[in-house]
């Protein structure tokens, strides 16, 4: 089928570069785009059909697939032994045997089918490509840009896909606009789904330990532990601190030089209030602490 073979091989490699698609996944959809399309054409709904494309002879062809048996009662889905094996020396009883169909235009509904299917499958494969590539980044905190504000979330820009911040997850009394850069915590990737894939928070603890774990070498090494965290999303958080090494102090170390280290994770948060405390087993003595 010579259907413009070389601005649609030109447009699945803008698809494979623009959305980072594995060219197989792309070619796969194409064929059954076609296969699909044919069968529309030809008005068979029950025969079997797949594309092949041929890069040597610049040609999307299509095959129609037979059963081979010894009495044919239906010639759309069977060949005879005898037939087949014109085609095919070797074809035996209760094998398939490929014929090529010879197609020189594609009906306007056909070629529409195509597409639709084509777009379908794209759309599958963005899915499975943006899962596999945040699925690891849950809990961990990413950078990224508000693409735009909308009255019950925020879409933020993460370059591989935008992902939805519920109003529920922004930090209350923080004014975003379009074109800021942020940080958010990943806290869902989802697989199926119509709406964004990813969702992320300014709201949750977890982007206060990430933020931590960012500004305070010891506790990225592990020197020091962060046990607990309690936070009341823009007003305080409350976190509990271990040092594994005696000559560490955990809250100094928190805290850094003239409170440089937590004034940084402040910013971050929009001024919300940070209480350092240490960590202790006695349940007591923690909330004296706290």
């Amino acid at each position: 089928m010579e259907l413009k073979y070389k601005d649609m091989i030109k447009a699945l490699n803008s698809i494979e570069d623009e959305r980072k698609i594995p060219e197989s996944v792309v070619l796969d959809a194409l064929k059954e785009a076609m296969a699909k399309a044919y069968k529309k054409d030809a008005e068979l709904s029950d025969i079997n059909v797949e594309a092949e494309i041929n890069d040597k002879k610049q040609t999307i062809d299509i095959f129609q697939i037979y059963n081979i048996v010894e009495e044919v009662e239906d010639d759309e889905l069977e060949i005879s032994l005898e037939e087949a094996r014109e085609l095919q020396k070797d074809a035996e009883l209760g094998g398939t045997i490929r014929r090529k169909v010879e197609i020189t235009e594609m009906s306007r509904a056909a070629a529409t089918l195509a597409r639709n299917v084509m777009r379908q499958k794209i759309r599958e494969a963005e899915k499975v490509a943006v899962y596999n590539e945040y699925i690891d980044q849950k809990d961990e905190m990413v950078l990224g840009v508000v693409e735009s504000v909308k009255d019950k979330f925020t879409l933020v820009n993460l370059g591989k896909t935008v992902a939805m911040m519920p109003r529920s997850a922004e930090i209350p009394g923080e004014r975003l606009v379009e074109g800021q850069r942020l940080r958010v915590v990943i806290t869902e990737v989802n697989k199926d789904t119509k709406g964004s894939q990813v969702l992320v928070s300014r709201a949750d603890p977890m982007l206060v330990r990430r933020l931590f774990e960012k500004e305070v070498p010891e506790i990225f090494q592990g020197t020091i532990e962060i046990k607990a965290i309690a936070r009341e999303a823009g007003e305080r958080t409350k976190m509990a601190v271990l040092s594994h090494n005696p000559d560490v102090d955990p809250i100094g170390a928190c805290i850094g030089q003239r409170g440089a280290r937590v004034q940084e994770i402040i910013d971050e948060l929009h001024g919300e209030k940070i209480d350092i405390f240490q960590w202790n087993d006695d349940i007591t003595q923690l909330v004296k602490n706290a």
